[in-house]
């Protein structure tokens, strides 16, 4: 899941996204808005341009139906026309919900 969401961002793939993520999702980001809906046509209308990403130091654990994913992102994107391009520290919160693994919340921090 983690592949397909960096690449349904780049690609501006709204279908992967959606399928990704939960109704209930939550993001939390230096930008407008922090809910699905908003997150995802902002991607598929280009208002959130992720030209490059790369993620290291992937670190996943679980617990039970939890599971949380941090990791450094390197970007280039933008919002609105904004260069936000830098690296991050992420978290990603995913729930295993009737059988299926779900992206319930991220948080993204500026890291220098």
């Amino acid at each position: 899941m983690n592949d397909e969401w960096v690449k349904a961002l780049v690609r501006r793939d709204g279908e992967t996204l959606n399928r990704i993520m939960a109704e209930d999702f939550v993001f939390t980001y230096p930008l407008e808005g922090d809910d699905k809906v908003q997150f995802i046509n902002d991607v598929v209308s280009g208002d959130l341009n992720v030209k490059q990403l790369t993620r290291d130091q992937v670190v996943v654990r679980i617990w039970g139906s939890t599971a949380v994913l941090s990791a450094l992102d390197t970007a280039e994107w933008f919002y609105q026309g904004r260069d936000f391009s830098g690296k991050y520290k992420i978290v990603h919160i995913y729930a295993n919900r009737d059988q299926r693994w779900q992206l319930v919340a991220v948080q993204a921090c500026a890291f220098s």
